[in-house]
């Protein structure tokens, strides 16, 4: 849990360290699906709009209007907190496992516990990602008016990978329930 605790404590410092310095970050890039790169065949961040067009056209973290950098590392740090959640709730189900307390009504509301987080992340992911209501803006103040470049793109990889995992715990929490059924029947013709 504490592994846990310092790599979101680095995003959140990333994020503050990176709008009072700026200039640490030149190799941090985003990709396509909004995720932070440590880039490092980029030489330096491009001055103004006419140097970023001959570029590669990267989206550079550090030219990020802030609404834009507290976008990409919030929308991390509350996924990644769910994730871990996540993990907490299958090591406290795999510590009763351990014991033998298998059919047991605690296991069945982890498991009620872990699909309504998943779902809860599935939505988030679907309104963060997968529309393009939040768009990324890079800003050059080489002229007396700013320019902005917003890329808005929409990303749909997550739509078979949470309803898989939905499906799975849903299952895996009928059997339990199931079990349990059984168990209680077995112990009263004792």
């Amino acid at each position: 849990m504490s592994l846990q605790l310092i790599l979101i404590t680095g995003l959140i410092f990333i994020y503050f360290h990176s709008i009072f310095s700026p200039n640490n970050y030149n190799n941090l890039t985003l990709n396509k699906k909004r995720d932070l790169v440590f880039n490092l065949n980029v030489e330096k961040t491009p001055k103004n709009y006419e140097e970023w067009k001959q570029s590669e056209q990267l989206t550079y973290y550090n030219l990020l209007d802030n609404y834009s950098k507290f976008y990409v590392i919030w929308t991390k740090v509350i996924m990644f907190s769910g994730f871990l959640f996540i993990l907490y709730l299958l090591n406290k189900f795999l510590k009763n496992t351990k014991n033998f307390d298998l059919f047991f009504t605690s296991n069945i509301k982890i498991l009620n516990k872990i699909i309504f987080l998943i779902s809860i992340l599935f939505v988030l992911d679907f309104i963060l990602k997968g529309t393009t209501l939040n768009p990324i803006s890079m800003v050059f103040n080489d002229k007396e008016v700013p320019h902005f470049i917003t890329k808005g793109s929409a990303s749909l990889d997550f739509l078979i990978f949470y309803p898989l995992g939905i499906i799975f715990f849903y299952v895996l929490k009928e059997v339990f329930k199931r079990g349990q059924e059984l168990k209680q029947e077995n112990d009263l013709t004792i």
